[in-house]
């Protein structure tokens, strides 16, 4: 683990931020735990692994929300009654975003996703990650989310990313990269 860790890091280079989600995938009693701190040693800057963070207090404990939270949400009725943060209602600018991006035309974007990245990013706009892949990568989950980032740098605060955790990852990557190049460079935003 420790050295697999290690190669990634060299991939990724030092500014990247790496995180372990490997908790569920784990064997053993003590799998996960070990596979949390083999990683850490090997160069990644955390883990989802509350309980590894416990027992390595050196160990930072980090991550986004599961598919299960995505799937609570069925529509925007779901969202609390106050979205406003830094004095921007952000469920209705990211509604905005949708609009002026176009993404309404032609495409049936999730609300259930919508209303949970929303929600998400409500409680933690320092830190927001989407898991992008619930319903599907290219059709809902990056548009979903770019809408809510640009919400979100409106009250201030720069989303940190999304996390996809199945399908062809490097296509994925790639085109969410594109996404997220292209909307840039029409908005001429620079980063959001």
């Amino acid at each position: 683990v420790t050295t697999n860790a290690a190669r990634m890091r060299l991939a990724a280079g030092p500014d990247c931020r790496l995180l372990e989600f490997g908790l569920r995938r784990a064997q053993g009693p003590d799998g996960g735990v070990s596979a949390s701190r083999y990683a850490f040693v090997g160069g990644f800057d955390g883990t989802s692994n509350v309980l590894a963070g416990k027992i390595f207090r050196d160990l930072p404990v980090s991550g986004t929300h599961g598919h299960s939270y995505v799937q609570a949400h069925r529509s925007r009725e779901d969202l609390p009654a106050d979205c406003i943060l830094n004095g921007v209602d952000i469920a209705e600018a990211a509604l905005q975003w949708r609009g002026e991006l176009g993404y309404e035309e032609g495409a049936a974007l999730h609300e259930g996703e919508f209303a949970a990245f929303v929600s998400y990013a409500l409680a933690n706009p320092t830190t927001f990650v989407a898991l992008v892949d619930t319903y599907s990568v290219l059709d809902t989950g990056l548009r979903n989310f770019v809408t809510v980032a640009l919400a979100l740098a409106e009250a201030g605060f720069e989303a940190k990313g999304v996390r996809i955790d199945s399908g062809d990852l490097a296509y994925l990557s790639k085109e969410a990269r594109q996404l997220f190049d292209r909307t840039a460079d029409d908005l001429d935003a620079g980063t959001y």
